[in-house]
């Protein structure tokens, strides 16, 4: 190998090396879940039973459009059993950090069932 190819490669490393860091700090700096709004749309499918039919008069809320924060706050403390429901308990006690973000990113930006 010559020395120029030797040079090429290591630089070529590096490069990728500094790809990956940057990658790393990226996602480090945003938001410590990932939402991914097509995992979202899958999960929601068990949330329709219920959900799709909630209303304001109703007891089961309408949570299509609801603010992405209050969401993931709400199914975070049902899983936590700070909010008393058992239905929604046992739901968002099988949901992790990011199923409930990405559940959260789906019904906020689905406004109608």
């Amino acid at each position: 190998m010559t020395s120029r190819c030797r040079q090429r490669r290591t630089r070529c490393r590096i490069l990728e090396i500094a790809a990956a860091a940057a990658t790393l700090v990226a996602s480090a700096q945003g938001c410590a879940h990932a939402a991914d709004i097509q995992l979202g749309r899958h999960l929601a499918s068990e949330c329709m039973t219920c959900h799709r039919a909630g209303a304001a008069s109703s007891t089961i809320p309408n949570i299509f459009g609801l603010a992405e924060t209050t969401l993931a706050e709400v199914l975070r403390a049902y899983r936590e059993k700070r909010l008393a429901n058992p239905v929604m308990q046992n739901i968002a006690s099988r949901l992790t950090d990011d199923e409930i973000a990405s559940l959260a990113l789906y019904f906020a930006a689905t406004k109608n069932p």
